[in-house]
């Protein structure tokens, strides 16, 4: 029964999470909301949001799951460089806009150095969090300024119809069914793990981390599947700096919690963020880098076990 509970928590929160980034999506081409603010917030942080409902939901349960929350936040990263960007390179050589990596490229550094000075200090509370939603805001606002310059100005008049209702009345069901997915993969993730005696930050590491990562693998398949380099590498790149700075800076707000040491884990975080960004120096990330990421991945899954 757990197994089957699991599965359906996963279903949740994945096709909640995309029914609020699509009905997000179209709610804000409908209230003519400016399409970088559409691509920043709705697409960087929307495929991110059932990672968050899983490490909130983890970190807020009782007894709280440190090891499922920042297990699922390192496991995730490492799932999106090494599987999710070498599937696409895979399907289709990436070529990487040096220019706009230059500014991502940094805040992904400065995040991976963020939560290993978080994990060598061992604890994590309101103050740390507060600190690393101040870094995803200013990203944010980088972002924005920097696209604004090539942005015309526009005057939209605001129009409120049925269809907008609806569009906000999916996005509701949506955050409830990532609240409640997440709730329920949590909590038969941890029995799982008991049962077979798996520590849950390995659980977290695995199957809760690729499991909260579907929506990346949509995005960026369908993506490279249409030659799209900039939009499957945007988006791992996005969900990589708000899994960090966004998810651990949120649970950091609600629960003063202290933090697993996973060192060997973080350290392979760090080695598989340092080829990504050698890879955006280089401005390219060819199909055999693509296939070795994968063999990576298959042995990083296997060394956990």
């Amino acid at each position: 029964m757990a197994y089957l509970l699991f599965v359906l928590g996963l279903i949740l929160l994945v096709g909640g999470g995309e029914l609020l980034v699509q009905s997000g999506i179209s709610l804000a081409h409908k209230l003519r909301l400016s399409p970088l603010i559409i691509g920043i917030v709705l697409m960087g942080v929307g495929t991110s949001l059932p990672e968050l409902a899983a490490s909130l939901s983890a970190i807020l349960s009782n007894p709280p799951n440190p090891g499922i929350a920042f297990g699922n936040v390192i496991g995730s990263n490492i799932s999106n460089i090494l599987f999710i960007l070498g599937l696409a390179a895979l399907i289709h050589p990436m070529h990487i806009n040096r220019e706009n990596f230059r500014r991502d490229g940094l805040f992904i550094l400065v995040s991976v150095i963020m939560l290993g000075i978080i994990m060598a200090f061992g604890h994590l509370d309101s103050i740390i969090g507060m600190f690393l939603l101040l870094f995803i805001a200013g990203y944010f606002a980088i972002c924005y300024n920097k696209q604004q310059e090539i942005e015309q100005n526009t005057t939209h008049h605001l129009h409120i119809s049925k269809h907008t209702w609806v569009l906000a009345i999916l996005s509701v069901i949506g955050i409830a069914m990532i609240v409640f997915g997440a709730d329920l993969l949590v909590d038969t993730a941890s029995k799982i793990a008991d049962t077979f005696g798996i520590s849950k930050s390995v659980m977290g590491l695995t199957l809760i981390a690729f499991g909260t990562s579907l929506p990346e693998v949509t995005v960026s398949t369908v993506a490279a599947i249409h030659k799209q380099s900039a939009i499957a590498f945007g988006n791992v790149i996005g969900s990589n700096i708000a899994n960090i700075f966004l998810i651990i800076g949120c649970m950091g707000i609600v629960r003063t919690t202290d933090v697993p040491q996973m060192w060997q884990s973080f350290g392979i975080m760090a080695i598989v963020t340092a080829l990504l960004l050698m890879c955006g120096i280089i401005g390219k990330i060819p199909r055999w880098a693509g296939a070795l990421f994968l063999i990576g991945y298959g042995f990083y899954i296997y060394s956990l076990f």
